[in-house]
């Protein structure tokens, strides 16, 4: 028994792991209807990109996507779980074991959600659809149950959880599941608009899983407004190939109202630079992010990106506002704010470059 004013100090209760920020509701509310548009979008070019995959020798990219089918299989993440349990186990890192074990977890709950919804919602896998039809009833028929892609949905669900162990190269199980991702499509297995569906529902779920289950509501939150960037992302790629310059004129003049949203955005995260303790520093980088993804989805010119793109820009800017109060923005180094520049011309080179190179419509 330790006396006090023996000089050792008494064990101190172990700390409890802090909740997750609480987002405004209207930055949930703006992401989730941005997400919804998203998959309207996607599957109104589902069907046309899969008779553009049927029509092309994609013989090349078929052993990748073999790869990637055998990675995102069930086993293979499982046997990677329970390695990284084992080696926790034996270094004696109980950090790593409970990163094994909530990678796990979260592997048989997305698989139970996945299961679940593809058999209520009933799409035909590629290979059996000749349209657009769905069945939109329960059933365990051989073939529909295509929504939402399975192998995306367990591979994000996990890499989100094990990326907690990786934090300066998180990047690389990321990089791993959207290989999985790319591969359903590769191979015929799923639609777009499936596989974007199955990584939304990984990423929630693996994002419950890496912080207190207590919140896991709010953690289903945050999870929603950070991936409905990214899915925005993927559907405008996917809009922007498919669809031709119709008005040249008027994708001249939206170019250049891009442009000028992108620099202005630019001007505003530089000038958090210059005063990074300032009081409004929070809001300035919340406005600069929101002119940057609109600009980049007005520089599209599709009247679709840009709509969503708003939404997701305006749910950012909420959810940045919203906790000012309790975040601080550190200022990009010189380094960091040349790429980020030179990233963004580079976007825009890029977009301009893939409109219509896949016209379906």
């Amino acid at each position: 028994m330790i006396e006090p004013g023996d000089g050792s100090a008494a064990p101190q209760p172990a700390q409890p792991e802090p909740p997750p920020a609480c987002l405004p509701m209207p930055a949930v509310v703006l992401s989730v209807g941005a997400l919804l548009g998203s998959f309207a979008a996607l599957f109104h070019i589902d069907i046309p990109i899969l008779w553009f995959l049927r029509s092309h020798n994609l013989s090349a990219l078929q052993s990748l996507g073999d790869l990637g089918e055998k990675l995102g299989n069930g086993g293979t993440l499982v046997t990677i779980s329970g390695l990284l349990l084992a080696a926790g186990y034996f270094l004696k890192r109980r950090a790593l074991m409970r990163v094994a074990l909530d990678s796990l977890l979260a592997h048989g709950v997305v698989a139970i959600l996945v299961n679940g919804l593809k058999h209520i919602i009933g799409r035909p896998r590629p290979r059996l659809t000749h349209s657009g039809g769905w069945q939109w009833w329960p059933s365990l028929d051989s073939g529909l149950d295509s929504f939402p892609s399975g192998h995306t949905s367990a591979t994000v669900a996990v890499v989100t959880v094990l990326a907690r162990a990786l934090p300066r190269f998180r990047w690389l199980p990321f990089a791993l599941a959207a290989w999985v991702a790319a591969s359903r499509v590769w191979r015929g297995s799923h639609f777009p608009g499936d596989v974007v569906a199955g990584m939304v529902l990984g990423f929630v779920v693996g994002s419950i899983f890496n912080g207190p289950l207590r919140w896991w509501g709010r953690s289903c939150a945050q999870a929603l407004v950070r991936i409905a960037p990214v899915v925005l992302s993927l559907t405008g790629l996917f809009w922007v190939l498919t669809h031709r310059i119709v008005d040249p004129l008027t994708d001249h003049i939206l170019l250049a109202s891009g442009i000028m949203l992108l620099a202005g955005g630019v001007a505003l995260r530089m000038a958090g630079r210059r005063n990074p303790a300032g009081d409004g520093n929070v809001t300035r980088v919340a406005a600069a992010e929101s002119l940057v993804g609109l600009g980049l989805g007005v520089v599209t010119g599709a009247p679709v990106v840009i709509g969503l793109a708003g939404l997701v820009c305006f749910a950012r800017w909420n959810g940045r506002v919203g906790c000012a109060d309790r975040c601080s923005v550190a200022p990009p180094s010189s380094s960091r704010h040349i790429l980020y520049v030179a990233g963004l011309m580079a976007a825009v080179v890029v977009i301009q470059a893939c409109k219509g190179l896949v016209p379906l419509q």
